[in-house]
């Protein structure tokens, strides 16, 4: 797998343009919040909404689990195995009332910095069996012991339920989330096989993992150029799950989306529903720009009913 390179005042002159005027910029004094930046840059198409997600989620973190140090809980997790996943189970003992999209979105930004640091962490939601140790919560402490084009780069849906889309197929379905916040077409999209999906290593290398929790994905750009990396939304990676077990056992060269013969009139069927959902979306806004002009040529410009030494409106002469 080809990885993208960038010289490095570059990267981060790019980090620091994506954080530019918010608060958790500081947080890139921290060398291992700027490691977590950098691999972003490195290996991601318009890569400032995943930093600015990534350090954000961070900011929260660092204060909410690390007492306000990263440094002395990533020193703890160095020295101890179990500092890590407990952690990241600490996100959710904080928010039992959260959804699970909710924990994922909390989450990604740490599990990134564990993992960028080198710190091995499961990828898997919050929660889950598989994840952190039967041990309580981290004690609270400095030291964490106390038509379809691009699709949105908007944040994520926090969903407790997939989205849901009226009338389509599952495959229409799940193309459609695909495409919410990943910043791909349909073409990248269907180009990425099953050993293109999973975790990611500390140098930014895709390890093939379907159950991976943010499931990061190495698509081949529309332009040609090296493999980029972006992340499924919570709500398409349940709906790709549940896909992937109804057509049974893949092979990792299998397109990991949509099976090879589905692919045509699924994406003609997407671009159908993208260009209805645009449609009534345009008028939606008309609508609200037509009903704020008709009431201001009613009513006249606020304050034009006003009379002086009355809390009452007066018709106007």
């Amino acid at each position: 797998m080809s990885v993208p390179t960038a010289a490095a005042p570059e990267v981060e002159q790019a980090v620091r343009a994506a954080l530019s005027g918010r608060r958790e910029s500081a947080l890139l004094a921290e060398p291992s919040v700027m490691a977590v930046a950098r691999l972003l840059v490195t290996r991601c198409r318009d890569a400032g909404i995943w930093v600015r997600t990534a350090v954000g989620t961070l900011d929260r973190f660092a204060r909410e689990v690390a007492g306000g140090d990263l440094a002395g809980l990533l020193a703890a997790g160095r020295e101890d195995a179990s500092v890590a996943p407990r952690s990241l189970e600490d996100i959710a003992l904080r928010h039992p009332d959260l959804t699970a999209g909710q924990l994922a979105a909390l989450a990604f930004g740490p599990v990134l910095w564990w993992t960028a640091a080198g710190v091995t962490v499961p990828w898997r939601p919050l929660g889950s069996s598989t994840t952190g140790s039967a041990a309580g919560p981290l004690e609270r402490g400095p030291h964490g012991r106390g038509p379809l084009g691009r699709g949105s780069l908007d944040r994520w849906p926090l969903q407790s339920e997939p989205l849901p889309v009226p009338g389509t197929d599952p495959d229409v379905r799940l193309l459609l989330l695909a495409l919410i916040g990943t910043g791909t077409t349909a073409p990248e999209l269907l180009g990425i096989r099953v050993r293109d999906a999973g975790s990611l290593d500390a140098a930014g290398q895709i390890v093939p993992d379907l159950a991976a929790e943010p499931l990061a994905l190495s698509f081949p750009p529309d332009d040609g150029g090296p493999r980029r990396v972006t992340f499924l939304p919570p709500d398409a990676r349940v709906a790709l799950l549940a896909r992937v077990a109804e057509r049974g056992p893949l092979a990792p060269e299998d397109p990991l989306l949509l099976p090879p013969d589905a692919a045509a009139a699924t994406t003609q069927a997407a671009d159908a529903w993208s260009a209805a959902l645009i449609e009534a979306g345009n008028d939606v806004n008309v609508a609200l720009c037509r009903a704020t002009g008709d009431f201001f040529r009613e009513w006249g410009m606020p304050g034009a009913r006003f009379a002086a030494g009355s809390h009452s409106q007066v018709p106007l002469t």
